[in-house]
């Protein structure tokens, strides 16, 4: 076969860009993970911990580019037909795994859509101005779980992610969710170095004999 192709660079080039923004945003929900407090019942800690709500709200939006890298890699002419069955199988499965959240991604990654705040809102009877004197921890320790939970349950007929609502205020809702998430964010973490592995079995000695060790570097290949 003919590794020596534009598409061959092409997805490797977008899935170091999904690998390494990955890798950004694991990086940071380690260190919030990390983040230590003599009480995490105050508004500092809440704040701070609260954050780790955008990492995942990010992932989430990653997982669309995963589906459809996943997708290029098994339709690819080059790619399709010469991938072991191992390798398709894991590519098959995060396929299917990324596309369950694509539709909570749609409610809170695509369109910040007002109508959706409204309904939560009205849930639970939030009326006017909130008036506190730790809005930051107001929000990212209630109303932006909120967010990801109202995104969750209104598309749960399609993503069948969970047999039933969620509540991520709940002690037990977040474990369940967490559980989940990091279930399917562990196999995109996993997904690089295999297809990495497979691209560079299949191209790297094409490559290599075309070119010099002066071809080798900051990026003349």
């Amino acid at each position: 076969m003919n590794t020596i192709t534009t598409e061959i660079s092409g997805i490797q080039v977008k899935s170091l860009y999904i690998h390494f923004k990955t890798i950004k945003i694991n990086n940071s929900i380690n260190r919030i993970n990390s983040l230590e407090f003599n009480t995490l019942a105050t508004p500092e800690a809440i704040s701070a911990k609260g954050d780790i709500i955008y990492d995942v709200i990010d992932a989430i939006t990653l997982f669309e580019n995963y589906h459809s890298l996943c997708e290029d890699v098994l339709k690819s002419p080059s790619l399709g037909p010469n991938l072991k069955s191992d390798l398709s199988s894991y590519l098959k499965l995060a396929r299917k795994k990324m596309s369950q959240w694509k539709h909570v991604r749609n409610k809170l990654g695509g369109h910040l859509n007002l109508e959706v705040i409204e309904k939560i809102c009205e849930k639970h009877n939030y009326k006017g101005v909130f008036i506190t004197n730790h809005l930051e921890a107001d929000f990212k320790g209630i109303l932006l779980k909120m967010m990801l939970e109202s995104a969750i349950n209104e598309t749960l007929d399609k993503s069948k992610l969970f047999e039933e609502e969620i509540r991520l205020t709940s002690p037990l809702g977040l474990s369940k969710f967490i559980d989940l998430f990091m279930d399917d964010w562990e196999i995109v973490l996993n997904l690089f170095p295999k297809l990495n592995k497979f691209i560079y079995e299949i191209g790297k000695e094409e490559k290599l004999n075309l070119i010099t060790e002066n071809d080798i570097g900051i990026i003349k290949f």
